[in-house]
């Protein structure tokens, strides 16, 4: 579509002059041959404090072992200011923070978000973990350390408490959220009352036990990939809802382990319930899960719930499988290399994103302010990659620094798409809009209008006004200044049902005059919804397309009958 042909009822389009946004948020222009590589990296003494005042020439960062130039550096001392988004203050509803005073959007802040993994984690170690969250809690009472505090149930991810400096606050959210979390982890058990089978029993019996063990295993790989599933969508509305806050943000996860492990062992753990297809699936899909955490500058800190002294995860009772004469059923060796395989998939993850893997369960309190603590102060170290004279897939990247006895910690490696293409449009909307999160790569901001009358029978026509401020998306000058937005909207009643949608996509190469307009003053949407009596939340959706970039907000509205 051209701009020209953006004049039909109900819907208009508007520049306007805005407030101006964080330097993330702001390249207007996208090049398809280049990408830029940031490395957070954290850097420590031989006594854990801080090192500060490094130059870029202290630095020697690598990837696939050859040498790279630096040509983005970054001191960062994060702030710990509270968040504080518009929340119906004049009507307005906003994913994004301005400053008191000048309109501007803080900067680089200090931010925590702490996940309660409910699917892939037994009921007995959720118990440990609220009463030690709980404790940590009580003990950072004056910390002023910016902390959500979200869950991960069977049916998705939910924000428990959005971001507050008082943990006192978290603390009673934590109290108030009901416990018992139906769990999704199960193991393989096999109990029985009679003696181990001998030489003299059938081979009936023999195989009757094979087939139960064969059995549960397929039902145990099926759960294992609802969890999977479940736990990446929840990782990807992690990333997309926090990528448009700058800087490094702090991911607790608290969990007993991933559903899908990456080792080279691990794969006939599953066997033989594991199809090929479906185990080739899950690396490519944690690799994009940590590209998605890279762009967003987000370093996961896995914290293992499960208790050292915790026993065997798989109990035998009268029939160890070894007995039967099939090592392929022997479940004992398989909990054994299972718990070394857990771990290891924790520590990757933490690498992988620049964070840190606290495994035993012996001191979650401990972990807890480790973590919290990590990202106060940090490097920015950024490069030029070719996506011509690069191949697609992983690959490993390494910090080094002159000084001698200082630690590092960043992430090892960054995925190159082997897709230059982005996501499925509306596979990446339907993700922000069933997501509790506001996503914030794209800043946007609603304004609700007074009622008009409405077509349907009952309803009132309900006018929003939908800003975009400058330079919100990315224009590609190289295609006459192409651009693409998308816009939705679902409002949901009371009871969770669809009251009102819509979706429009904005496809236009801009003119002179327009580029200019976008660059500097931003574009209002205007529209209306037709909704019935009662009391509706709405959630807006912006996705820059050729940016890969989502802006979401949730903006409560009560129609009057």
């Amino acid at each position: 579509m051209r701009c020209r042909q953006f004049s039909f009822a109900a819907v208009s389009f508007v520049f306007f002059v805005s407030i101006p946004v964080d330097a993330q948020t702001s390249a207007a222009t996208i090049t398809s041959s280049t990408e830029v590589v940031l490395i957070p990296t954290v850097v420590n003494d031989k006594s854990g404090s801080y090192l500060s005042g490094l130059k870029k020439e202290d630095f020697v960062l690598k990837q696939d072992g050859k040498s790279q130039p630096i040509a983005i550096f970054e001191e960062i001392k994060t702030n710990p200011v509270r968040l504080q988004r518009l929340e119906g203050a004049r009507g307005t509803f906003s994913n994004f923070d301005p400053e008191p005073g000048n309109g501007r959007i803080i900067g680089y802040r200090r931010l925590s978000i702490i996940v309660l993994d409910f699917v892939n984690t037994p009921f007995a170690d959720q118990a440990s973990a609220r009463q030690a969250l709980l404790k940590f809690l009580s003990e950072v009472a004056e910390s002023g350390e910016p902390m959500c505090l979200l869950t991960l149930n069977p049916g998705g991810l939910t924000l428990v408490r959005d971001f507050t400096d008082d943990p006192k606050l978290l603390a009673e959210a934590l109290r108030r959220m009901k416990s018992g979390a139906p769990e999704m982890v199960s193991e393989p058990i096999v109990s029985a009352d009679h003696p181990p089978p001998t030489d003299l029993m059938s081979e009936t019996i023999t195989q009757q036990i094979r087939d139960q063990l064969e059995s549960e295993s397929r039902l145990n790989s099926l759960e294992t990939k609802n969890r999977a599933l479940i736990t990446i969508e929840a990782l990807q509305q992690i990333a997309k809802g926090f990528r448009g806050f700058p800087g490094r943000k702090a991911l607790i996860w608290t969990s007993s382990g991933f559903p899908f492990s990456l080792s080279s062992s691990s794969a006939h753990l599953c066997e033989p319930a594991c199809p090929v297809q479906e185990r080739g699936e899950v690396q490519p899909a944690y690799e994009k899960l940590w590209k998605m955490m890279n762009d967003a500058q987000i370093a996961i800190y896995s914290v293992d719930l499960r208790s050292a002294a915790g026993g065997d995860l798989f109990s035998t009772g009268g029939v160890r499988p070894s007995d039967i004469g099939d090592p392929q059923f022997d479940t004992d060796a398989q909990a054994q290399e299972k718990m070394a395989d857990t771990n290891s998939t924790l520590q990757l993850f933490a690498e992988n994103t620049g964070g840190k893997a606290f495994l035993g369960g012996s001191n979650l309190v401990q972990s807890f302010r480790q973590a919290v603590q990590d990202d106060s102060s940090y490097y920015v170290l950024g490069y030029y990659v070719s996506a011509k004279s690069t191949k697609a897939g992983w690959h490993d990247v390494s910090v080094a620094i002159h000084p001698k006895g200082a630690h590092l910690r960043f992430r090892n490696g960054f995925f190159l798409s082997r897709d230059a293409s982005v996501p499925a449009a509306k596979q990446d909307i339907q993700l922000a809009l069933d997501s509790p999160l506001d996503f914030t790569g794209v800043p946007i901001s609603v304004t609700w209008s007074d009622k008009e009358p409405g077509k349907g029978s009952g309803k009132a026509k309900i006018p929003f006004e939908l800003v975009m401020p400058a330079n919100f998306a990315s224009v590609d000058e190289s295609d006459q200044n192409h651009m693409v937005v998308d816009i939705a909207a679902v409002a949901k009643d009371s009871e969770g049902n669809v009251s009102a949608s819509l979706s429009q996509r904005i496809d236009v190469h801009l003119k002179a005059d327009g580029m200019e307009r976008i660059e500097h003053n931003g574009l209002t949407y205007r529209n209306a919804l037709q909704l019935p009596p009662g009391k509706h939340t709405v959630r807006f959706v912006v996705r820059d397309s050729l940016g890969n970039r989502m802006g979401s907000v949730a903006a409560p509205v009560t129609v009057s009958p």
